[in-house]
C-alpha cells in the first residue's frame, strides 16, 4: 500500500493540514449524502443495483448521474438522458484547464481526469504550488470516489428512507467549495470572472434546464481567453520593440 501511495504522489507528503482534514471529511459527508440522494431516485426510477452502481463509477459527475436518471423518470428516452449529462458535465471543460498546470503527465493525468470534478478542483486550489495541489487532488479523489459510489449503493437499497434535500445539502455543498476556494478571488481577474459567472449562472437557471446554469456561466471564459491573450500579445511586442531599439 505505501508503494501505490508513493506511486501515485510521487512523495509521500508529511501532512494535510488540519483544517484541509477538516474540509475534506465535510465534502466526504455531504458528498456522501448526496449519493443517498441519487441511488434513492435511481432506485425509484426503475434501475437495478448494478445500474446505479456502474453509472455512478463510470461518470463520476454528480449532476450528470441525476440528470440521466431525472430524464429517465420522467418518461425521456434515453439518448437524451445521455445528451443531458454529457451537457451538465462539460463544465469539466473548464476544471480541466486548471488541473493542468500540476497533474503530472502519463497515466496519471489519464486516471486524473476522470476525477476532474468540482470537489477535487476546489481542494486541490486551496492550497499553492504543483505538488501541494497534485498531493491534495489525489487525497480528494481518494474519498470522493467511495464516497459517491458508495452514497449511491446505500441510497439504492434503502430507497426513499433517507432523503438528502431535507437536510439542505443543496445549499451546504456550494457553501463549502466557495470557502475552499475564496483565497483565489484576491486575484482580480479571477474574482471578476467569478462573479460574472455567478451572475450568468443566477440569471440563467430560471430560463435553462436543471444544471445547465452553472455550464452558461462558462461563457466568461471567452472574453477573460481574449484578454489574455491580447495582453500577452502586447508584451511580447513591447519586448520586439525594446530589442529593436538595443
Amino acid at each position: 500500500m505505501r508503494s501505490v501511495y508513493r506511486t501515485v504522489f510521487g512523495k509521500i507528503p508529511r501532512a494535510i493540514a488540519p483544517t484541509q482534514r477538516r474540509s475534506a471529511l465535510a465534502i466526504f459527508l455531504t458528498l456522501a449524502a448526496v449519493g443517498l440522494s441519487y441511488g434513492a431516485l435511481s432506485q425509484s426510477s426503475g434501475f437495478a443495483l448494478w445500474q446505479t452502481v456502474l453509472l455512478a463509477a463510470l461518470a463520476t459527475g454528480g449532476a450528470a448521474e441525476l440528470t440521466f436518471v431525472g430524464v429517465i423518470a420522467a418518461g425521456g428516452a434515453p439518448v437524451f438522458a445521455v445528451l443531458g449529462g454529457l451537457l451538465v458535465n462539460s463544465r469539466n471543460f473548464a476544471f480541466g484547464l486548471s488541473a493542468g498546470e500540476y497533474v503530472p503527465r502519463g497515466w496519471r493525468r489519464l486516471l486524473a481526469s476522470h476525477l476532474v470534478n468540482d470537489e477535487t478542483i476546489a481542494f486541490a486550489r486551496s492550497v499553492r504550488g504543483r505538488q501541494a495541489r497534485w498531493q491534495h487532488f489525489v487525497f480528494m479523489a481518494i474519498l470522493l470516489f467511495p464516497a459517491w459510489v458508495g452514497g449511491a449503493a446505500l441510497g439504492q437499497l434503502l430507497g426513499s428512507v433517507v432523503d438528502a434535500d431535507a437536510l439542505g445539502l443543496d445549499a451546504a455543498f456550494p457553501i463549502i467549495l466557495f470557502c475552499l476556494v475564496v483565497q483565489d478571488l484576491k486575484n482580480p481577474l479571477l474574482a471578476i470572472m467569478a462573479g460574472g459567472g455567478a451572475v450568468l449562472a443566477v440569471a440563467a437557471t430560471p430560463v435553462l434546464p436543471m444544471g445547465l446554469g452553472a455550464v452558461a456561466s462558462l461563457v466568461v471564459l471567452i472574453p477573460a481567453a481574449s484578454f489574455l491573450w491580447t495582453k500577452n500579445r502586447l508584451r511580447r511586442s513591447d519586448r520586439t520593440l525594446e530589442r529593436s531599439e538595443v
